[in-house]
């Protein structure tokens, strides 16, 4: 896609810093880390599909081992990490290509990913939800 700029990175238009790179997968340090001591990693198909339900299963496939192998060396960085995944721009997605964010984490690093309030379903209100997606699993 012409206007996205992952595509103009990974058809080298634009320059990244490269973790790993593939026929098919980027991954590149962020240039906007999460955390002040870098080791943001972003992993992407290089062909352009928006959503993750877009993405081939094959490439999926091989994408989560791009992302596993990626992840062992920054749980070596860091001391924690976050893998994020965010589809439609209501859910943070900035950029309409796919990617997941790994991010590494340290104490006290000022990242608020898990710290969402949580609620609780009242009466059968679960087993609804649950049969609503259930019936469009089809």
């Amino acid at each position: 896609m012409k206007d996205c700029v992952f595509c103009k990175i990974i058809n080298k238009e634009i320059p990244s810093i490269k973790i790993y790179e593939d026929k098919d997968i980027l991954a590149m340090l962020d240039i906007r880390p999460a955390v002040k001591q870098g080791g943001h990693v972003l992993v992407m198909p290089k062909k352009h599909y928006e959503l993750i339900t877009d993405v081939p299963n094959d490439l999926l496939n091989k994408l989560s081992l791009v992302i596993k192998k990626i992840s062992k060396a920054l749980l070596k960085f860091g001391e924690g990490l976050n893998v994020l995944q965010n589809n439609k721009r209501i859910a943070g997605q900035a950029i309409p290509h796919v990617h997941f964010h790994l991010i590494p984490r340290f104490p006290n690093d000022g990242v608020m990913v898990e710290r969402w309030v949580s609620v609780e379903y009242k009466n059968d209100e679960a087993k609804k939800i649950a049969s609503k997606i259930k019936s469009l699993l089809k």
